[in-house]
This record gives structure tokens, C-alpha cells and sequence, in this order.
């Protein structure tokens, strides 16, 4: 029996090595697909001239952001163009255009800002367009820094609680069930229930960030 017992939780060990690379590449794959798509669409709606709809497009395309990937870069490209090329016709449009924008970076669910020095060009874009003095600009670009800044705060805790629900969760899978599949009492019951709460925490962290 003790024999076959490191066999069996190596076995096991690679299982869930298995889940985790299946879910994340399939993760990978939906958040690349779904980008590519949304380009397509603010494409089609850049020839039918419609600003709209093609800026909500580039939006969500710069909301699928993935490491490694282009298109977080086009969309960013594309709607700073737009927004530079109506500021003075139309500057209410612009300022939908580096919303847009500045709510993606910012909505990004990871420890620090994504093309920060983007944010802070934008951030001074829409400040320039809002404001009705050299005084009101200050403040304005100020209350933009300010509120950038406080966006982390959500994100950082979420990151930890979802870094402490894996290795709880690791450590329920590799010493809270025996190698025939089987809860240990016990050690199982007090890993697994500590592997529920980290998960609770981390949702509500992540609805909050």
C-alpha cells in the first residue's frame, strides 16, 4: 500500500496540472476570439462611417485584453485618432472616444494600469476638454490622477484573495482527499471549508474591485 500510494498522488497531481492548463487555454483562447471579433465589428462600422458604434466595438476589443496579443494596441490606436480628429468639431464625441478609453484601462483586472502612459495622456486629454481655465484644468487632471490611483486598491485585494484561494485549494486536493478519491476526515473538512471561504472572498473582492 505505501508502495503505491506516491504513484497514485503523483497520478493525481498531474490530473489537476492537466484542468488547470485546459482552463486556461481554453480561457485564452475565448479572450483572443472574442477581441479578433470585436475588431471585425468596429471595422465594419469604421467603413459605414458610423463613430458610435465603432468606438463601443474598439471598447470592448480594449477590454479583451490579452498579454502578448495586438489588440489592446490597435483599439487604443484607433480610438485616440477618432478623438483627435473630432476634438474641435465635435469634443463631446471625443470625450466619449477617451472615456472609452480610460474606463478599460482602468476596468482591467490585474495588480497594476495597462498602458499607463496611455491613461495619463488620456487623462489630460479629457481635463483639457473639460475644464474652463488653467485653474479648472488643474483640479480636473488632479481628480482624474486621484481616482486612477484608487482603482488599484480593489484590484490588489482581490489578486491576493484569488492567489490564496489556489493554494488553499491546492492544498485540499493534494492532502484533504486520499488517493482512492476519498475526503480525509478531518484535515479534508477543514482545507476544503477553508478553500469555500477564499473563494467567497475572492468573488465579492472581484465584484468590488
Amino acid at each position: 500500500m505505501s508502495d503505491s500510494a506516491p504513484p497514485r498522488r503523483g497520478q493525481r497531481a498531474l490530473r489537476i496540472a492537466a484542468l488547470v492548463v485546459l482552463g486556461v487555454g481554453s480561457l485564452v483562447v475565448r479572450v483572443a476570439c472574442e477581441g479578433g471579433a470585436e475588431l471585425d465589428a468596429a471595422a465594419a462600422a469604421q467603413r459605414t462611417g458610423d463613430l458610435d458604434d465603432e468606438i463601443i466595438h474598439l471598447g470592448r476589443a480594449l477590454r479583451w485584453r490579452l498579454p502578448g496579443a495586438s489588440t489592446d494596441e490597435i483599439a487604443i490606436a484607433r480610438l485616440l485618432e477618432i478623438g483627435s480628429a473630432v476634438q474641435d468639431a465635435d469634443p463631446a464625441l471625443a470625450l466619449v472616444a477617451y472615456r472609452e478609453i480610460r474606463s478599460a484601462l482602468l476596468g482591467s483586472r490585474s495588480l497594476d494600469v495597462p498602458h499607463a502612459d496611455v491613461l495619463q495622456d488620456v487623462d489630460d486629454r479629457i481635463a483639457t476638454l473639460m475644464s474652463t481655465g488653467d485653474a479648472d484644468l488643474a483640479v480636473r487632471t488632479a481628480e482624474l490622477r486621484e481616482a486612477s490611483e484608487a482603482s488599484r486598491v480593489g484590484v490588489t485585494i482581490a489578486a491576493l484573495a484569488w492567489i490564496a484561494w489556489v493554494v488553499v485549494s491546492a492544498r485540499f486536493l493534494l492532502r484533504g482527499i486520499d488517493a482512492r478519491g476519498r475526503l480525509v476526515p478531518g484535515v479534508g473538512t477543514r482545507w476544503g471549508l477553508a478553500a469555500l471561504v477564499m473563494l467567497v472572498a475572492w468573488l465579492v473582492a472581484w465584484r468590488s474591485a
